[in-house]
């Protein structure tokens, strides 16, 4: 089925949203492993990035990051006034692992789970299969990674997590030993930055603490707001942001229309039990939960009509650019399928998934752009 029609029809957005003056020319779906055609070249309007530093942080609220009273994210609020500001931007879902993949292929597969024993059906066409087949330089880093393409579903210490790196999700590129390669620790790009060999698409993961995830000895879940744990979260990921932000803007790579986009994956959950998230609302094709699930021996069940969006909650969306708007905002309605539109826009790759449908989702252009 057409995914523009599939989208319209089973994965109802709960915000359409007005039309921004950049929003895109409907596109084929990028379903399963072929190969959509490509959308119409880069406008005008478009500015083309000489690099992408994508950085995805983890499970925090938007109101909890950019509250003026939060003295402890004092650097990501900086760069959230002085540059470009998504104010209306949500994860696609819960929980971590359907947000990374719906981020790099378009859809979440229908998956709200952390399973990594999922991997081999996530057997679909994703952003690595678009950078290989057009030629766009591409590497991962992960934070404490034990080794380039390393399978492990999580470390001893509980700080790198495969949930949370989604390269290594898919089969083409975790049975390619040369694509698993490109997926890589953190410390590789310190010497990338240094050496000037850094490819034109960077995908970063920080560990479980500096991500404000949690959940490790050396950084435990929080009990409360106000818990020393959510403190410490907050000061780790408000200085890894600055450290990794501040590196690549004085590196040889923050050339051209440069950009790195920050982003959490889906908002804040509960402190106490059942722990569950504090906010599903969401836009763009996020997942509507039908009224009652499908009942498969009978048919029946699966009604979207009084169901619910599952969405993944209001997160920031900062970019920052070299050349771009600075001290701007913009609300239209986006979440990660619009970061993968952008994605694919500027390297003018097919749009796959629901990325494809511009009905609902719009890219981050309005943020890019140049005075």
């Amino acid at each position: 089925m057409n995914l523009r029609l599939f989208g319209l029809i089973a994965l109802a957005c709960a915000c359409t949203g007005a039309v921004v003056a950049f929003a895109l020319p409907a596109a084929a779906s990028g379903h399963g492993k072929g190969h959509p055609p490509t959308p119409p070249g880069n406008s005008a309007g478009f500015p083309h990035m000489d690099h992408v530093f994508v950085i995805m942080m983890e499970n925090t609220a938007y109101s909890d990051l950019l509250d003026p009273s939060n003295t402890n994210t004092t650097f990501i609020q900086s760069i959230a006034s002085k540059y470009g500001l998504e104010t209306n931007y949500s994860g696609v879902t819960h929980v971590s692992l359907p947000n990374y993949i719906a981020a790099t292929s378009g859809s979440n597969w229908g998956s709200n789970s952390d399973d990594v024993a999922q991997a081999p059906l996530f057997d679909h066409t994703n952003l690595v299969d678009q950078f290989e087949q057009s030629h766009v330089s591409w590497k991962a880093y992960m934070e404490d990674l034990p080794s380039p393409g390393d399978t492990v579903a999580q470390t001893s210490d509980g700080l790198y997590v495969r949930k949370h790196d989604p390269f290594l999700m898919y089969p083409d590129v975790y049975n390619n030993p040369a694509r698993a390669n490109n997926v890589v620790p953190l410390t590789q790009l310190t010497t990338d930055l240094s050496t000037n060999k850094v490819p034109q698409f960077v995908w970063i993961t920080p560990n479980q603490c500096n991500n404000m995830h949690g959940g490790t000895a050396s950084c435990p879940f929080p009990d409360s707001p106000t818990d020393a744990n959510q403190v410490a979260l907050y000061q780790d990921g408000d200085s890894f942001l600055h450290t990794w932000v501040t590196a690549i803007m004085h590196s040889k790579a923050w050339t051209g229309n440069s950009a790195i986009f920050v982003t959490w994956d889906e908002s804040s959950f509960a402190d106490d039990a059942p722990f569950g998230p504090n906010d599903t609302s969401g836009c763009c094709d996020a997942p509507r939960l039908p009224a009652t699930p499908p009942n498969p021996s009978s048919g029946g069940g699966g009604d979207l009509a009084g169901g619910s969006v599952y969405g993944g909650g209001h997160v920031p969306m900062i970019v920052i650019t070299r050349n771009g708007h600075h001290a701007s905002t913009d609300d239209t309605p986006t979440n990660h399928y619009s970061l993968l539109q952008t994605i694919e826009r500027n390297w003018n790759l097919p749009y796959l998934g629901n990325a494809s449908d511009t009905l609902q989702v719009h890219s981050l252009a309005p943020l890019l752009k140049g005075h």
